[in-house]
């Protein structure tokens, strides 16, 4: 483990400088420097997991019933509007090119009319592949993280502090109070869920609350559970079942009863799918996949060349038996044998960083990969006193980074970086740079500063677009 203070530093000529502190440090690669991505395309591998404490055959995963529904939509949401592909293309929705209100988007759903819901910061929009209609907003949240749609046309969001139902022109707030008791209690509220039978699941981070008959029944430790959880992720299985994915494995809820399949060595789920086979796919903060098939769970991730990134916020499976992966860089397909990803660079999708994932019906044919020209980013830095600050390392990659990180440099952990040093007048070059989206930091003696060239909520990542070569022009640092 290493700490390190960090002075506070700015930049002059409009870049922003926020440092950074190494807060775990991981083994050194042998060459640090540039890391190749993952190939698009990649021989399957997987670890195989056994927990013993699974239960036998408690809850059996069932497979749902493979019937052809035809070609469908696939939309990822980001923090820089909608990428869908449907069969012609890639469209990106904007709110320049659009009538998308907002451009980061914070959760989605698929509607029961096949019409898509999108939270975002102005609300929520429905979008039926022409057309988008507003929602009435709403103050009893800010943000949404979760959302689902009735087969009435009514709307539920999951939202910190509680869940709101939209119905008829009319927003109900139902506080966390109601979702849990105690100690179980909880005002982080993650995701919420609409069963085919109009039963609503809302999931908050210690407890699983029922929706029926206009009254709420919790399930929390003591009452369903026998041990305390820390959710994060909910799902629905053909059967209309609810599964909820927490810290030690995952649960499901039949005839009356939660069922557990235990899995203890994974961190953070982030997301949670069943594909057509009935499988479970788990999409973690950090550890990549991993898929329960009744019996074992496998894991997939980078060092299995399976996934482009570890962190996957979200996971879908089509009616074609296909299962899809949102990961921080890039759009990740697998059909039962190969692995495949849709990056900037070799496809028109708006942005790697995905957050959350529709998809309709039998979802999109792939299209043809794309052999994209790279970019190039140039500057210069100096100090206060206007001297070139020579030899210093300066790197990019793919990932936000917050006010930490772990390993060697803010970037070294990441599936994609680039590393140089300036030279005696303070310059610095990357060349070969795959079109997406970048953040970049610099070495400010024993410490890091990101550099960023605009504030707000993306302010830390820098558009490189194909055949681009951008200069950041001469950057000032100066101690504050």
């Amino acid at each position: 483990m290493k700490s390190k203070h960090i002075p506070t530093l700015l930049a002059i000529l409009s870049l922003a400088l926020a440092g950074l502190a190494c807060q775990m440090a991981l083994p050194a690669a042998e060459t640090p420097g540039a890391q190749t991505p993952t190939p698009a395309s990649a021989a399957t591998a997987a670890t195989a997991i056994s927990d013993s404490t699974a239960p036998a055959a408690a809850a059996p995963v069932e497979p749902a019933t493979m019937t052809s529904s035809g070609p469908g939509l696939l939309c990822a949401g980001t923090q820089v509007g909608l990428s869908c592909l449907n069969e012609k293309g890639w469209q990106v929705y904007t709110s320049e090119n659009s009538k998308l209100p907002g451009d980061y988007l914070y959760a989605g759903a698929v509607c029961p009319d096949g019409s898509l819901a999108i939270a975002h910061g102005s609300g929520i929009s429905l979008f039926d592949g022409k057309d988008w209609k507003q929602v009435p907003a709403t103050d009893a949240y800010s943000s949404a993280d979760g959302l689902a749609c009735e087969a009435d046309g009514g709307l539920w969001v999951a939202h910190f502090k509680g869940v709101s139902h939209y119905s008829k022109g009319q927003w109900t707030t139902y506080g966390s109070e109601k979702l849990g008791s105690g100690e179980s209690a909880s005002e982080l509220v993650y995701a919420v869920q609409v069963a085919p039978d109009g039963r609503v699941w809302v999931l908050s981070a210690r407890s699983v609350a029922l929706f029926e008959k206009d009254a709420w029944t919790i399930f929390q430790e003591g009452q369903g559970f026998e041990g305390s959880r820390f959710f994060n992720a909910l799902t629905l299985d053909a059967k209309g079942r609810p599964w909820a994915a927490h810290s030690g494995g995952v649960d499901v809820f039949d005839n009356g009863t939660w069922h557990s399949y235990n899995k203890t060595d994974f961190n953070t789920p982030e997301s949670l799918a069943l594909d057509a086979k009935g499988q479970v796919w788990l999409g973690s903060l950090s550890g990549g996949a991993f898929m329960f098939n009744g019996n074992s769970w496998a894991q997939y991730n980078r060092a299995s060349e399976s996934l482009a990134s570890d962190t996957v916020r979200a996971v879908a499976a089509d009616g074609s038996g296909r299962v899809w992966f949102g990961t921080s860089y890039g759009l990740t397909v697998f059909d039962g044998s190969t692995w495949r990803t849709l990056a900037m660079s070799n496809s028109d999708i708006g942005d790697n960083d995905i957050k959350f994932l529709l998809l309709t019906k039998d979802g999109p044919a792939l299209p043809a990969l794309q052999a994209k020209a790279t970019a190039s980013l140039t500057g210069k830095l100096r100090d206060a006193d206007k001297k070139p600050l020579a030899g210093v390392q300066v790197q990019i990659c793919v990932e936000t980074l917050g006010t930490s990180f772990t390993g060697d440099t803010p970037c070294s952990d990441q599936p994609f970086f680039l590393s140089t040093k300036t030279d005696e007048t303070g310059a610095f070059t990357f060349e070969n740079v795959p079109p997406g989206y970048y953040v970049i930091v610099s070495e400010t003696g024993s410490s890091w500063a990101q550099l960023t060239d605009q504030f707000g909520i993306s302010s830390q990542r820098l558009l490189l677009t194909p055949g681009e070569k951008h200069d950041l022009e001469t950057l000032t640092l100066e101690k504050k």
